[in-house]
C-alpha cells in the first residue's frame, strides 16, 4: 500500500541567497541539520559560504544514524577543522529552503560550543572560503545567511 500522496501545490522557499523560489510539494525532502555557535570576547566564529558569499554559522545536515550532537560535531569538524565540545541548545528554526534543484523542509537546531583556544582554523574549500571571529554588531547585516544574524544577537544578548 503506498503512502499519501503529498498535496498538489507549490510550496514557497528560499534560496541559498535570501531570494525566494517555489517547488512541488512532492519534492521537499526533511533535512535535520545541526549548528554550532563558539563565542569567544563577542565575536563568533563564522565560515564565509563558498557558495553564496555570505557568513554561515558552521555546521549542516545530521546523517539518520547520528544523534544531534555527534552530527554537529561531525559538521563543524568537516568545515572548520577544529573539534568542538557541543553545549546546550539555543535555538530551532524551521523553513522550506532551495538549494541547486534540491528542496528541503529544514530543521535547524543551534548549541553553543566550546573551541579550543589555540585551535587552528582549516576551512573546508569546496564550502568555506574563509572562517573568522566576526563582532556581529560590527557586521553588515546583508553579509549573514538569512537568519543567522538574529539567532547570534539573541545568543549573544544583543
Amino acid at each position: 500500500m503506498a503512502g499519501p500522496r503529498p498535496p498538489d501545490r507549490m510550496i514557497p522557499a528560499l534560496t541559498l541567497h535570501g531570494g525566494r523560489t517555489e517547488r512541488y510539494a512532492g519534492d521537499y525532502r526533511f533535512r535535520p541539520a545541526a549548528y554550532g555557535i563558539a563565542v569567544r570576547e563577542g565575536r563568533v566564529l563564522l565560515g564565509r559560504s563558498a557558495f553564496s558569499g555570505l557568513w554561515d554559522i558552521p555546521g549542516g545536515a545530521v546523517e539518520p544514524w547520528e544523534l544531534l550532537p555527534e552530527g554537529l560535531k561531525r559538521e563543524f569538524f568537516e568545515e572548520t577543522g577544529v573539534e568542538c565540545e557541543v553545549e546546550d541548545a539555543v535555538h530551532f528554526a524551521e523553513s522550506f529552503f532551495a538549494i541547486f534543484t534540491n528542496s528541503y523542509h529544514s530543521l535547524r537546531f543551534y548549541f553553543r560550543v566550546r573551541v579550543p583556544e589555540d585551535a587552528i582554523l582549516l576551512p573546508q574549500r569546496a564550502e568555506i572560503s574563509d572562517l573568522n571571529w566576526v563582532n556581529p554588531e560590527q557586521a553588515v547585516p546583508e553579509d549573514f545567511a538569512p537568519g543567522d544574524l538574529a539567532i547570534l544577537r539573541r545568543v549573544l544578548g544583543n
